[in-house]
């Protein structure tokens, strides 16, 4: 049997999450209001290379944006509150929702 991916909504992902690289760990917040991102996106612009401003939900995960609503990183949904992405360099970053 065929399964098709859910689109879930803003309101289903906002929230407290922490972006993991290797034993590092930044603090991010997904904000239903504007798709805005709050927490320490300054450490997490380190990592990806350029600081993301915004986020789009997507049926297999979450996009990071910048300033111009370009996507810096797709994180694809591992499972229920946990994405895996890629740097630009090529290393592996983990968004996990916080309890």
């Amino acid at each position: 049997m065929a399964s098709s991916l859910v689109l879930p909504s803003t309101a289903q992902l906002a929230g407290h999450w922490q972006l993991h690289q290797g034993d590092q760990v930044c603090a991010l917040d997904l904000q239903e209001q504007a798709n805005s991102l709050g927490g320490d996106v300054a450490c997490v612009a380190q990592w990806l290379g350029e600081k993301p401003l915004t986020w789009s939900p997507t049926p297999d995960g979450i996009w990071l944006m910048n300033a111009e609503g370009s996507g810096i990183t797709h994180l694809n949904r591992q499972k229920e509150g946990e994405y895996e992405g890629r740097t630009k360099s090529g290393g592996v970053v983990a968004l996990r929702r916080t309890p």
